[in-house]
């Protein structure tokens, strides 16, 4: 499905609805004037943000995320030149040992705590707090490129060698500028992880590895025989490659690793056989500040991993998992959700990004397959899957395709932040257990499922297929086939959509309607007309005798800190002397993210101290607040902020009052539209 014939269908779909173009700028417009994105968001995914329906143009996607020479790796392994082995072996060196200086310049050297970031992988989940550090420390625009370029000589040097005729025929092991250089034999030989640089020319290996950390360099290049790469070769603040050309091999971490990169550039290419990969948290294509990337070339490959990989994209980190074809499994396990859903545990994996609230904005995280019948398994959030600020991306280019997920999958946008799962061709089956995915939007976020073509078979629970809440955009653009839509419980899909702060959100199906099947709860149906439903205020569940927080205790940049002080001043019963505390806050805070905490409670206060605080909270530099305290409807009516416009419109409602002649207002406003 063409973007052009994509963008005309939706169109027509959204006037179907009721609502105009400008619609898909709503998240747009409301993040506009909320502030700038939080650090080290990707400007790709801001961008996506106010044009939507780019984000399903996944080739136009890809080549803007992935650095043209990273891109130009997945190709076969010819050398264009033939040069003697010790001269390429001589300039590769000299390369690395410039790339291991330049990166001392970008990576913050001791300001990282290495052996922090390592002992964190081994159980759970990246804090936040550790990423902030490294955020202070490197540069990241030099660190992705020396990243890049150290994977492009590697691969140059693996073509060089692969052509020379003069490899040598004993081995070989000495000191050199990056440290240790080892050349293997013809032989089965085992290669311990002391060295910078390992070449074997072929035999069935087996190398140890282990974590790289203080600058250092791990590089193999390998030229044939079924080989096993064993231990954690994650890379905190180093640069890591292996480079296998051929064989069926087996990679099994017992850790992170695999193509996983904290602060440096973590380098996996098979060119050739059926390879099987297995790696614990943090692995298979990942990356925060950096650049991690798996390619495999050819095969039938099993990618296994325990939880966060296969195309992992955190803080200002690009995470690649590329396959370029033959019949292969993804599958992703899950750690235990803190929040306790029950449904399944955390996966952030097959094309997943991840940002933490506001603290830090996601990366990139990219699984790339280009062809074969395929499998994809996973829990909550993954297989084309953006959070907070984060850009997911699972593209698949042929063959017929398996999706299993549970939750928070398929297409799924999460608190700003950008989910696509795009197929080209094949007759595909997506399946999720539970819902909340198939082109699902939440929280001024983007979800798209698009599909190509083939006869296609969809199925979840609920909230699926295209839908959207908190203002997101749920996309779901089937190009043809015979389609089979089901969902199991209720009929929060096919292009469902709740409003909320008085303010849309959009769902949009597009699909063949004279070859699909509808099926709900076990029954053939038609999708029903649309109607405008309103999702309820959030209302916090009070003790008895609750506590009155203190906002002095409060960590402004923790989202659930900020989340259980709203709660908490909801229930309680505000004194005088809390009272002035809050007035103090803001006064010392203009900006403070507790101010919509404030203005939800402000109409208990005092009569002065209220005019005060009042005051205070119309200056805030966030529209969304000053949307809660509006005086004048008809000067918000005049604002570009369409949630200070929609709360004024509100307000006159309420009032009978009518708005003043010649007000600029998006199609929505008003009348709503009648779904």
């Amino acid at each position: 499905m063409g973007i052009f014939t994509l963008a005309a269908a939706v169109l027509s779909a959204l006037a179907a609805s009721g609502l105009g173009a400008d619609a898909l700028q709503l998240v747009d417009n409301v993040l506009r004037h909320d502030g700038p994105p939080p650090r080290a968001a990707p400007p790709l995914a801001r961008e996506l943000l106010a044009d939507p329906l780019a984000a399903a143009d996944a080739e136009a996607l890809f080549a803007r995320a992935v650095p043209g020479k990273v891109a130009a790796l997945a190709t076969e392994l010819k050398a264009e030149t033939q040069r003697p082995f010790a001269e390429a072996l001589a300039l590769y060196i000299d390369q690395l040992a410039e790339a291991q200086r330049l990166l001392g310049a970008a990576s913050g050297g001791a300001l990282i705590d290495d052996a922090a970031l390592i002992g964190r992988l081994e159980h759970r989940m990246l804090s936040a707090d550790l990423l902030l550090g490294v955020a202070d420390a490197v540069d990241r625009e030099a660190l992705e490129r020396v990243g890049v370029q150290f994977m492009a000589a590697t691969v140059e040097f693996a073509r060089a060698i692969r052509a020379a005729t003069d490899f040598p025929a004993e081995p070989a092991r000495f000191d050199s500028a990056i440290g240790i250089v080892s050349i293997g034999t013809r032989a089965n030989d085992r290669h311990g992880a002391d060295a910078a640089l390992i070449v074997d020319p072929a035999g069935d290996d087996h190398y140890t590895r282990k974590p790289l950390r203080g600058g250092g360099i791990a590089v193999i290049v390998d030229l044939g025989g079924n080989d096993i790469y064993a231990g954690s070769d994650l890379v905190v603040r180093g640069l890591s490659a292996i480079v296998d050309v051929s064989g069926n091999d087996r990679y099994e971490a017992d850790g992170p690793g695999l193509g996983a990169a904290i602060a440096g550039a973590a380098l996996l290419l098979d060119a050739g056989g059926d390879d099987s990969y297995r790696s614990g948290n943090f692995g298979q294509g990942a990356a925060a500040f950096g650049v991690g990337a798996l390619i495999d070339l050819h095969g039938n490959d099993r990618y296994a991993v325990r939880a966060w990989g296969q195309g992992l994209g955190l803080a200002g980190g690009l995470g690649l998992l590329w396959d370029r074809g033959g019949n292969d499994h993804y599958s992703a396990g899950g750690q235990a959700d803190a929040y306790g859903r029950g449904t399944g545990g955390l996966s952030g994996a097959q094309g997943a990004a991840f940002g933490f609230r506001n603290m830090l904005g996601g990366g990139i995280g990219i699984l790339r397959d280009d062809g074969g019948d395929d499998r994809y398994e996973a829990q909550m959030f993954a297989q084309g899957l953006g959070y907070y600020y984060g850009l997911g991306l699972l593209w698949d280019r042929a063959g017929r395709d398996r999706y299993r997920a549970v939750r928070y999958a398929q297409g799924a946008g999460v608190h700003q932040a950008i989910g696509v799962l795009r197929d080209q061709a094949g007759d595909d089956r997506y399946e999720l257990a539970f819902g909340v995915g198939q082109g699902f939007g939440l929280d001024l976020a983007v979800g798209a499922l698009v599909d190509d073509s083939g006869d296609d078979d969809y199925r979840a629970r609920v909230h699926a297929q295209a839908t959207a809440t908190a203002n997101g955009i749920g996309l779901l653009a089937d190009g043809g086939g015979s389609n089979r839509w089901e969902v199991s419980e209720d009929t929060r899909a096919w292009g469902h959509a709740e409003w909320l702060r008085d303010l849309p959100s959009v769902g949009v199906l597009v699909h063949d309607s004279a070859r699909a099947t509808f099926i709900h709860a076990g029954r053939e149906t038609k999708p029903a007309p649309r109607r405008v439903v309103h999702e309820k205020d959030f209302t916090p569940q009070c003790a008895d005798k609750p506590a009155t927080p203190d906002p002095r205790q409060v960590r402004l940049d923790d989202f659930d800190a900020v989340l259980a002080f709203s709660a908490a001043l909801r229930c309680a019963s505000i004194d005088e002397a809390m009272w002035a505390e809050l007035e103090r806050h803001l006064a010392a805070n203009p900006a403070t993210t507790l101010a919509g905490s404030i203005a939800a409670v402000l109409p208990s206060a005092p009569d002065a101290r209220r005019r005060r605080i009042l005051e205070m909270l119309q200056r805030h530099p966030r529209c969304g607040v000053r949307a809660l305290v509006i005086t004048d409807p008809q000067a918000a009516l005049r604002s570009s902020c369409w949630r200070l416009q929609a709360a004024a419109v509100a307000q006159l409602a309420a009032t009978r009052a009518a708005a003043d002649p010649g007000v600029s207002l998006p199609s929505f406003l008003p009348p709503r539209p009648a779904y």
